[in-house]
């Protein structure tokens, strides 16, 4: 059974894994993979993008296990048919068992960076070379809230982790088959430090991890993000107080060295995608804990797609001695990026899941609830769960409104994600590419065509008291169905 393993490095590594889930609950499918097995490695445990992504992957991951606890429903195929699991799901013998988490444990680092290197116990001589490479600042930075823009600090203390728990058992834990992906930005730090040291400790025979011949073989692959995006600087008067800030005026500086360091040491990728564009707005400056939680961005959507490539390149063709480096441009510089500006066997992978899933995210949220009547409604035992406050239900209605949310900050940026429009109530114009010709003998799609289609897809077949494992099943699959249907008969999108 092949796996793919994803190190989501930092806050930026976390909002790509978000876009990705948005995109397997559509869907998309990952060429030659059963299982991924995501780890987001962030000492910042409160950083608002990896708390809002861990819980939309155990959400994920929720309605997953109860769409296919039978066995019957088939994994891969439709959404949420791609299986999502924790490292500690996969219960490798042979190492330390790990807890049932998305997230790269680092034991709870709380001390200054000075108080972690033991500065006030070095000698005068050790104390005045830190001072000569570390600001007063870096030294005096609380870890607890990540590297915040400074890798030469998050590699001193990442170097000493990379061998933690987590990476012996997933060495352990590794297949031949199995493949391994690495996503960071590169003008941070937490990602920028991450992401090499943790190549070198998975490639590295001499590292004392298990199945070194396993760790060397294994195909992997890197997302490096460019910057894309700047943060506001803060006046004269906070600096002065104090103010905890991250200077974006240095991103394309650390790019340029991380850049050189890459070309001249980083070994061990068989493909490394790059991914930058120009920086539009500048974003809340926050440099950790809940506070940072930026919006969804459009190149973090292109970005995943890097994952599916990755895994469809055969292994043939993967050249660790002369890897393969790939970069993403768009047909034109417009400010709105539509499906027409995806080559067409994107606009197959990528569009058609998505628009299928959108149309299922308001249909059931803007008709479902009141068709207490329709088949699909009435066969299907909805309205024992729909309105539940727990469980699968549930789950899959908390998960559609985070969509229409992460819908909706794809579109709030300069470079805008404006394919699907978030709050269109026709469904004749929802997607911008293609919108549905209508006149006054054809209304083009209507949630009545869509209605029909949902009650085909059942049949006169009633669920006999369902539990609400069933009833979702019986739900998605409907979608599924019918979704397929109307894009192939009304939208026709080829």
């Amino acid at each position: 059974m092949a796996r793919l393993f994803i190190f989501a490095v930092g806050g930026t590594g976390a909002r790509v894994l978000r876009s990705l889930t948005m995109l397997l609950a559509a869907g998309l499918k990952l060429p030659d993979c059963d299982q991924v097995v995501p780890v987001l490695v962030d000492p910042d445990t409160q950083n608002g993008d990896v708390t809002r992504t861990v819980a939309l992957m155990r959400r994920y991951a929720a309605i997953h296990d109860a769409l296919h606890q039978d066995g019957q429903h088939p994994r891969g195929e439709g959404f949420f048919g791609q299986q999502l699991t924790t490292l500690g799901q996969l219960h490798t013998t042979g190492t330390e068992q790990l807890s049932n988490s998305f997230v790269y444990d680092f034991g709870g680092i709380s001390q200054s960076f000075k108080d972690y290197i033991h500065y006030q116990e070095a000698s005068v001589e050790t104390r005045g070379l830190l001072d000569l490479l570390f600001t007063p600042d870096s030294l005096n930075a609380s870890l607890d809230l990540g590297f915040r823009g400074s890798p030469n600090v998050g590699s001193v203390v990442l170097n000493s982790l990379v061998q933690a728990k987590e990476m012996r058992y997933l060495a352990q834990s590794l297949n031949p088959d199995d493949r391994v992906f690495f996503i960071s930005s590169i003008f941070g730090g937490t990602g920028a430090a991450g992401f090499p040291l943790l190549v070198k400790n998975l490639r590295d025979p001499a590292v004392d991890l298990p199945q070194p011949s396993v760790r060397a073989a294994v195909p992997a692959g890197a997302l490096v993000l460019l910057p894309y995006f700047k943060l506001q600087q803060p006046s004269a008067e906070e600096k002065r107080n104090g103010q905890d800030f991250i200077d974006s005026n240095t991103f394309i500086t650390k790019t340029k060295t991380a850049l050189s360091y890459y070309a001249d040491n980083l070994e061990g990728l068989e493909a490394i995608y790059y991914l930058g564009d120009q920086a539009g707005q500048p974003l809340p400056n926050h440099p950790g804990r809940a506070e940072q939680r930026n919006q969804a961005h459009l190149l973090e959507l292109l970005g995943a797609l890097a994952i599916p490539h990755f895994l469809g390149q055969p292994a043939s063709q993967l050249d660790r001695a002369a890897p393969a480096y790939h970069e993403f441009g768009l047909k034109d510089d417009r400010p709105t990026f539509d499906f027409g500006q995806l080559p067409p066997n994107l606009r197959r992978e990528v569009a058609r899941p998505l628009i299928q899933f959108h149309y299922f995210a308001r249909y059931y949220r803007q008709h479902l609830p009141s068709e207490k009547s329709a088949p699909i409604y009435k066969g299907g035992g909805l309205g024992q769960h729909l309105g539940a406050t727990a469980g699968p239900l549930a789950e899959l209605s908390t998960f559609v409104a985070d969509y229409e949310a992460w819908l909706r900050e794809l579109g709030t940026n300069e470079r805008r994600f404006g394919a699907l429009h978030p709050d269109e109530a026709d469904f004749n114009k929802m997607v911008a590419d293609k919108p549905i010709s209508t006149g006054f003998f054809n209304k083009g799609l209507t949630d009545d065509v869509l209605r029909g289609e949902l009650n085909d897809a059942v049949g006169k077949t009633n669920l006999d008291d369902p539990d609400a494992a069933r009833t979702l099943r019986w739900l998605v699959e409907a979608f599924n169905k019918a979704t397929a249907r109307v894009v192939e008969t009304k939208l026709q999108y080829d």
